[in-house]
């Protein structure tokens, strides 16, 4: 069985490469040469809430994903509320983190909603118990993130950190269901691959600033060759 990628999801993954280049802002700023370990915790934290993310909109894709409006709706919905997260975070480690959990709650809702559609339109008893799933941990997620985003300071992080390594994990306990309707693995894997290739396009673009007159040297070439290293070791894989 295979299914083809549409265009509304490499539109769609356009925006976690944004996100990942606002991402990496967190560890540009270094201490005394080296990176904070509090802004690496921060920088890992976030990325991780976005791939969770990204995850579970693509596998609700891979296997209910029908292009239709309402496909395409929340699809558009969901990359307003990325793009606002990404820009809602700081490299100042005092930040006020509540509008990102908010947002990052609001995103939890959308994709609860869609499989909460699901459970209501279909009679496969199989899709039924993978959409109530699905839905109770998104819900789990949605609530943990919006409470986190009304209770400031530590607390507030704390709950999201719980949140989010139990919506991570939960789904590993979903196989009972999840194996009588799968993932299609091309589909996704076309997805994380065009997602991995369109990444590196970004950073090409990062450091073209090593190859002008002034700065061209070794380490230029350095660079450019971790870069192209790490593409062949994709490109071999795939």
């Amino acid at each position: 069985m295979s299914k083809p990628v549409t265009m509304i999801e490499l539109f769609y993954d356009l925006v976690f490469v944004y996100m990942i280049s606002r991402a990496t802002a967190l560890i540009h700023h270094l201490e005394h040469g080296v990176i904070a370990p509090l802004a690496l915790v921060a920088f890992v934290f976030v990325v991780i809430v976005f791939i969770n993310s990204w995850m579970v909109q693509s596998v609700f894709i891979n296997r209910f994903g029908q292009s239709s409006w309402t496909d395409i709706g929340f699809t558009f919905v969901d990359m307003m509320i990325v793009l606002y997260m990404a820009n809602s975070f700081s490299a100042h480690l005092h930040a006020n983190l509540q509008p990102f959990y908010i947002a990052a709650g609001l995103l939890s809702l959308t994709l609860c909603l869609q499989y909460l559609i699901v459970l209501v339109q279909t009679n496969n008893a199989a899709d039924r118990n993978i959409a109530r799933a699905f839905a109770a941990i998104l819900g789990g997620r949605t609530l943990a993130f919006l409470i986190a985003g009304w209770l400031p300071g530590p607390l507030g992080t704390i709950i999201a950190v719980v949140g989010v390594v139990a919506s991570w994990i939960a789904p590993a306990f979903t196989g009972r269901y999840t194996h009588q309707h799968p993932i299609i693995f091309g589909h996704l894997l076309e997805r994380l691959t065009e997602l991995s290739i369109v990444m590196f396009g970004e950073t090409i673009v990062g450091i073209a600033g090593f190859f002008t007159q002034q700065r061209f040297s070794i380490t230029s070439i350095i660079i450019f060759v971790i870069v192209a290293s790490l593409f062949f070791c994709l490109y071999r894989h795939v």
